[in-house]
Parts: C-alpha cells; sequence; structure tokens
C-alpha cells in the first residue's frame, strides 16, 4: 500500500471542547502539533485528527468552509461491542451528542457520535466471519 497513516483535519469554533471529546475516546495530544489555534489528536498509530480553529482550518483552502448541512461520516472499528460502549459513552460524557440511536446488525454493531461542532463519528465493531451470511441495508 502507498499509504501509511490518515490524517483527518476539522475546522472547530471551541478548540477545548473539541479536544475534551476526541481525548475522551482515547486520543492523545501530541504537544509537538498543537497550540492556540490547532490540536493534533492521536486516535491509534495510523488515525490523527488535526483540530483547528475555523480562522486556522481557513488558512488551508480557498473554498468556504462547511457549516450546516453533513458532508461526511468518518467511521472507527473498535475491537467489541462493549469497547464501541465505552468509547462512545465516553465521548458523550465529554460533550458529544448522539444523533441516533444504536445499530445491531448482529455481526455489526455502531453508535454515532457527533463531536461539538457536529462532525459525525461512527464507532463500530464487526465480525467478518457472521458478515458474509449477512445482508447490509442498501445492499440487494
Amino acid at each position: 500500500m502507498a499509504f501509511t497513516q490518515i490524517y483527518v483535519n476539522l475546522p472547530v469554533t471551541d478548540l477545548e471542547a473539541s479536544k475534551k471529546v476526541y481525548t475522551a475516546m482515547g486520543g492523545a495530544i501530541n504537544p509537538d502539533f498543537t497550540g492556540d489555534t490547532s490540536a493534533q489528536v492521536v486516535l491509534a498509530e495510523a488515525i490523527v485528527v488535526q483540530l483547528m480553529t475555523r480562522e486556522t482550518f481557513a488558512t488551508f483552502t480557498k473554498r468556504d468552509t462547511a457549516d450546516g448541512p453533513i458532508e461526511l461520516i468518518n467511521a472507527l472499528a473498535a475491537g467489541s461491542r462493549e469497547e464501541v460502549d465505552r468509547l462512545a459513552d465516553a465521548a458523550l460524557a465529554a460533550g458529544a451528542t448522539e444523533p441516533r440511536e444504536a445499530q445491531d446488525m448482529g455481526w455489526l454493531y455502531n453508535r454515532a457520535i457527533d463531536a461539538p461542532d457536529g462532525h459525525s463519528w461512527e464507532l463500530l465493531a464487526y465480525n467478518a466471519d457472521a458478515m458474509a451470511d449477512a445482508t447490509t441495508p442498501g445492499q440487494d
């Protein structure tokens, strides 16, 4: 594979509130890439989220920064249903919201959380062996 890591850059209104949610989900702040207007949160060895104030984020693009309708849902796989629940509950306690009920398809369990600025994350656990026999919504 050509890629070794993913860096998700997100504009935020309240940097401290956002840091609280992402660290509650187990992320670690990397002080080398964190300052007054930006914070790097390492979620896993290959998954890094860079939170930036909307003003800082705007310096990286000439396009308007989205605010309102959802454009993207990020998904993070955990090792078990219990881990999904633990991470989602920690995020909720830190200020995230849960836009819908948990989904349990037998082979796949997921919960959705929205960070303070509305960035959506699916936290999921799945059983690949059971997946082969299941039908996923939207697939025929």
